[in-house]
């Protein structure tokens, strides 16, 4: 008897749609569905892809669990899990790694600069920039990693780097993974204190980057707070 059901040939259907219009049109749940095509053989993924976004909240909410809580809550294989859980860290080592030779003249390209290093984090993190005269990126290190909710700045390290690595500019950014991007006292004070150590050996502080849970806050974007930051990217 021939199979007439409405999900025959549904996936081919699928990859020559993402062939000829690529991912941007597709809802959250299409694009969840398509990534299971990958772990899940010979089986409906739509049902799945939408409990899933339903128990994580949102396709974001999916990316960000780990593979345990993607087979306790979302009942995956630990196959589909593991792959799933792996994205973030995949996207994250892609943006690290591209070669950027433009100058970081502006506080948007420094928001993008230092945004993969925060994708999936659910620790606070401190990553510190190093540029030389023309704004061009000589090296990036995460400095510390701390708890949910706070971090040790640890400005001898980054003084340190600075130093050997010859920067003319340097710029940090880290992260508020439970909370907005507001800075606190901690952040303001912690920022004016090393622009002034750095000041000491002609370096720049050009920009402190901080991202919160839906935003981000650039020091060099805000008036109330460029007095801190010296030689800045407005």
């Amino acid at each position: 008897m021939k199979n007439d059901t409405p999900h025959k040939g549904h996936r081919k259907r699928v990859r020559e749609r993402i062939s000829a219009e690529g991912l941007g049109s597709f809802q959250p749940h299409e694009i969840l569905e398509f990534l299971l095509f990958h772990t899940v053989p010979q089986k409906d993924t739509n049902l799945l892809a939408h409990k899933l976004i339903s128990t994580f909240g949102s396709l974001q909410g999916v990316l960000e669990a780990s593979a345990e809580e993607l087979m306790s809550k979302g009942k995956l294989s630990e196959n589909s899990a593991i792959f799933l859980s792996s994205l973030t860290d995949v996207f994250a080592y892609y943006e690290k790694n591209k070669k950027e030779s433009s100058p970081i003249n502006s506080p948007d390209k420094m928001t993008k600069l230092f945004r993969p290093y925060f994708i999936g984090q659910s620790k606070e993190n401190l990553v510190a920039a190093f540029f030389d005269s023309g704004l061009k990126v000589k090296n990036i290190e995460l400095i510390n990693t701390g708890r949910e909710n706070g971090l040790n700045f640890n400005t001898k390290e980054i003084l340190r780097l600075a130093i050997t690595t010859e920067a003319h500019s340097v710029a940090i950014a880290h992260n508020h993974p439970v909370s907005s991007a507001t800075p606190s006292k901690d952040d303001i004070n912690t920022t004016s204190e090393l622009k002034n150590q750095l000041e000491l050996f002609d370096i720049k502080l050009t920009d402190h980057i901080i991202f919160g849970t839906n935003s981000t806050f650039s020091f060099a974007n805000n008036e109330q707070l460029n007095c801190f930051i010296s030689g800045g990217l407005k």
